[in-house]
């Protein structure tokens, strides 16, 4: 998985080079890197069909927020729908079909022997189960779809929120962004794109990621 999202993270670091002197929104460019790395690691080469997805995942949350605190009539809410609630109905039916999509795509290419197996990444994983002859592992398309959604919505928000946090943490903390970007060059030098040997030894830059040691050492 490193090759891919490094391949995402160079995409959004020459974006940050075209923006050079620029305010830049952090927290969205880190939900667009966060969305690519999912979408590349999870599905393959289901890339777009993944950022699809996510596009509309995005609508169906935003409609969700807007309407948190509104109140719904039981047997009138059933038969009056506003038109977020619509919108939601056909936002949901539109991602089950998209992950449907991608799962006869994955099949046709199994079909075909143009992949080995499933594949190794988080749909081929599914697709294994889904197709699993047994009952101890097997599960249904809407346990499938479900996974789906649960792995874009619950991933993304996660990484999202923590890499933001991270980067306004240590633009005010500039000793430890200091001590940090030291470690990278002393492992990596200053031309060397990273690898997953050479990250295993970034102990600092490993200490800054995780959550919890993240927070104590800036509480």
């Amino acid at each position: 998985m490193v090759p891919d999202v490094i391949a995402s993270a160079e995409m959004m670091l020459e974006r940050w080079k075209m923006k050079e002197g620029k305010e830049i929104e952090v927290h969205e460019e880190f939900r667009i890197l966060s969305s690519e790395v999912i979408s590349r690691t999870a599905f393959g080469s289901s890339f777009k069909e993944g950022q699809h997805i996510f596009g509309m995942l995005n609508e169906l949350m935003i409609l969700s927020d807007r309407n948190t605190f509104k109140m719904s009539l039981p047997i009138i809410s059933d038969l009056f729908k506003t038109k977020d609630e619509k919108d939601a109905i056909r936002l949901v039916q539109r991602i089950a079909d998209s992950i449907m999509e991608m799962v006869k795509n994955r099949q046709e290419k199994v079909k075909n022997r143009e992949v080995d197996g499933f594949g190794k990444d988080y749909l081929g994983l599914l697709l294994k189960a889904y197709h699993d002859e047994g009952h101890s592992m097997k599960i249904s398309a809407d346990q499938l779809v479900d996974e789906c959604k649960t792995l874009y919505v619950a991933g993304q928000e996660t990484t999202n929120t923590l890499l933001s946090w991270m980067i306004l943490l240590l633009s005010i903390h500039q000793d430890w962004q200091e001590e940090a970007r030291r470690e990278v060059l002393r492992v990596f030098g200053p031309d060397k794109t990273p690898d997953s040997d050479g990250i295993t030894r970034l102990k600092l830059v490993i200490i800054l990621f995780c959550p919890f040691n993240f927070f104590i050492l800036f509480s």
